[in-house]
């Protein structure tokens, strides 16, 4: 069964901590809100297996999962980069330097 959603990677300037809050503040934007409250797209921390070379420590990454055909890939990937795109520009106010998110969609196996 393939497994349809979206990959959010921090480029070099991104943190384990900066990933944390980005997942937080995904839980809590609407519509990926009112996805999670009705278990239709799950939101995962994980490691990337395609790091970047020369980086010290884990690359690591978020993985929106879509749990059924409530919304497209497309309308997925949508709601997820303005809300990554208000937190990278809440991030860089806060505390300066850009972690670079890259948002793409999963490849079919959910890789």
């Amino acid at each position: 069964m393939s497994v349809l959603g979206v990959r959010v990677r921090l480029g070099a300037g991104g943190t384990v901590d900066d990933v944390r809050a980005l997942k937080a503040w995904l839980e809590r934007e609407e519509p990926l809100a009112e996805l999670l409250s009705k278990q239709k797209l799950r939101i995962e921390a994980q490691t990337s297996t395609d790091g970047t070379k020369g980086r010290l420590g884990p690359d690591l990454e978020l993985v929106l999962k879509l749990l059924g055909d409530v919304v497209t890939v497309a309308a997925l990937t949508e709601y997820t980069a303005r809300a990554v795109k208000a937190w990278a520009n809440n991030r860089r106010r806060l505390q300066g330097g850009d972690p670079q998110p890259q948002i793409r969609p999963l490849d079919t196996d959910g890789e």
